[in-house]
């Protein structure tokens, strides 16, 4: 049997061959892989600003550092800039810094204009609650170093964690833990963890490599951050799940495609292939 090729433009609809050979539950993967590209694109955004606004607090003085607490998050205005706020939260926050980064060009400004004090309380709140829960299921051995996401909705506050680039220099998949808080981020509504273990890369420019969530009957979030993410640092990256073989092709700049190849069993091609040629 010939491999199945999704091609998934990121500008386009899908382009799909042998509709009728794709595996159960395959509107419902692309759908999810769908949104998970486009949180996933916000998180790097969200990363990206911590980069460069982090950076900035090493120019601050010794007394303003004192009062740093590790509450840090960042939001986006109405008008395309980013607030980044570093503090400290006890039932209100104690703000030790406020940076201003610009969404297309990534500049950094501090500013001390008034910052939305509501959203600070809120996220605050919702990234403790998250972080004690997240401590409780990897339980209290677990000492890899993640990074957080925060974005709300209207109704909710939605907390990411994902396993951040380690300072021995490996890149880490095989876990996230993702929670849904309601509005005044009292309590946890909706909850997805995973783990299954620990495992990772290091920068090789020359190799293709692949994530495994065999386990899996769709690309996890993780996974398609880990791909847009680290994907300068290999020739290619593979996520291979329960009924998927998925990878991205660079095309040009800012342009590519996503690429779904369903996989196949040795038996199932045998039996296909003596069907076809009788």
């Amino acid at each position: 049997m010939k491999k199945i090729i999704i091609t998934l433009l990121l500008t386009t609809s899908i382009i799909a061959y042998s509709q009728d050979d794709l595996p159960e539950g395959h509107e419902q993967f692309m759908m999810t892989h769908f949104n998970n590209i486009e949180l996933a694109s916000k998180m790097l955004a969200y990363d990206h600003v911590a980069w460069v606004s982090s950076d900035s607090i090493l120019t601050l003085s010794k007394k303003e550092l004192n009062t740093y607490g590790g509450q840090w998050f960042c939001y986006l205005d109405s008008v395309g800039i980013y607030h980044a706020l570093y503090g400290a939260f006890d039932s209100t926050y104690t703000l030790t810094a406020h940076y201003l980064v610009d969404s297309t060009t990534f500049e950094v400004y501090r500013t001390f204009e008034p910052f939305d004090t509501v959203l600070a309380v809120q996220y605050s709140k919702a990234y403790n609650i998250a972080l004690s829960r997240k401590k409780e299921f990897l339980g209290p051995e677990d000492k890899l170093r993640y990074n957080h996401f925060i974005f709300r909705t209207d109704t909710t506050v939605n907390v990411h964690f994902l396993p951040a680039f380690q300072p021995n220099g490996y890149m880490i998949y095989g876990a996230e833990q993702h929670y849904t808080l309601d509005a005044n981020a009292t309590t946890i509504i909706d909850t997805v963890e995973y783990f299954n273990e620990y495992r990772g890369y290091q920068a090789t420019p020359n190799k293709e490599i692949t994530i495994a969530y065999e386990d899996l009957d769709y690309n996890p979030l993780g996974a398609v951050f880990f791909l847009m993410y680290y994907e300068q640092y290999f020739k290619s990256i593979l996520i291979l799940t329960k009924n998927y073989v998925s990878t991205f092709i660079n095309e040009k700049k800012n342009e590519g495609s996503w690429i779904h190849v369903v996989r196949t069993t040795p038996k199932e091609k045998k039996k296909r292939n003596k069907k076809d040629n009788p």
